[in-house]
């Protein structure tokens, strides 16, 4: 197989922003319905279907969810789904933990080079592979709950402990919430997938937070780890003559992400409206067919890559 798009080709096209803009609609409206920051879908897409660098779809995907999860947040605001110290207590883990996976990703690409099996674009999509499914299986569990009727940081051994009157939980720990927002902002960094693919989820699984909770305030925390993992990308030097050519800042074009945002702050007003209509587990149900559905894309692009090579 051969690719489908030439990228440089791309760039070059008019017909770009319009096409991106198309992405984006499609991405907003996937980050108001679940609360997930669209970089789940919108980086791997960027990838598969527009061929571009793997560093430069992450930071530019990055740049756009940030525009992408605050319109999202301020309609989920207003509609009473954010639990708000949730929100704040999980981006300070987040925030830094987006930076340091900004890190990870610059000494991976330059460590195991481009080319070959092990190279550092199998690795991307790799990593993918086992992201989407987790996330996936962690909504399909839904809110978890002991016997006793506690959650499982409120099962944690590990003080100290907060309440989180949003959500009417008790006991919560704290450095358990802390880690969660460390580990899934690295990913955050790692991949540009503004994390809220996991997030959602693990609010449901791990916190204890409804379904229409962990929409609205995941998507808190992804805007700040967004923004964390955006200044990272855009302080780095371009990987490529290619992307120094179409990101003059950094490994982030403000070209592609602007694009992107066109569509998805219309997207996800739509999003967020069939958020408020949908039942809980109808939501999570048609998230856990999303994530598995560009798990398969991306599955056929990982074939399509070890076939050519």
């Amino acid at each position: 197989m051969i690719d489908l798009i030439d990228f440089a080709a791309w760039m070059d096209n008019p017909g770009l922003p319009a096409a991106l803009a198309v992405l984006g609609f499609f991405v907003g409206g996937l980050t108001g319905l679940f609360g997930v920051g669209g970089g789940f879908l919108a980086t791997p897409l960027l990838i598969v279907l527009f061929r571009m660098d793997e560093s430069l779809a992450i930071g530019s995907g990055l740049c756009a969810v940030i525009g992408t999860s605050a319109a999202g947040l301020s309609r989920h605001w207003r509609m009473g789904n954010v639990e708000p110290k949730t929100m704040l207590i999980l981006a300070a883990g987040t925030m830094p933990g987006a930076y340091l996976g900004a890190m990870l990703h610059e000494y991976l690409r330059s460590a195991v080079g481009e080319a070959g099996a092990f190279g550092f674009p199998v690795i991307v999509r790799g990593l993918f592979l086992i992201l989407l499914p987790t996330a996936g299986y962690l909504a399909y569990r839904g809110p978890t709950r002991h016997g006793s009727g506690r959650t499982i940081l409120q099962r944690l051994r590990v003080p100290p402990r907060v309440s989180l009157p949003g959500a009417k939980l008790t006991g919560v720990s704290l450095p358990g919430l802390c880690i969660l927002g460390l580990t899934v902002g690295a990913v955050t960094g790692l991949l540009g997938v503004g994390g809220g693919v996991l997030y959602m989820p693990v609010l449901l699984a791990v916190v204890g937070l409804s379904t229409h909770q962990a929409v609205g305030t995941s998507l808190g925390v992804v805007l700040l780890g967004a923004i964390a993992g955006t200044i990272r990308y855009a302080a780095s030097p371009a990987m490529s003559l290619e992307m120094a050519r179409f990101a003059p800042v950094g490994n982030v074009s403000l070209g592609i992400a602007m694009s992107l945002l066109v569509g998805s702050t219309i997207g996800v007003q739509v999003g967020a409206w069939l958020c408020h209509k949908l039942h809980g587990t109808r939501l999570r149900k048609y998230f856990i067919v999303t994530v598995l559905l560009t798990a398969v894309l991306v599955a056929a692009d990982l074939v399509n890559k070890l076939t050519a090579g």
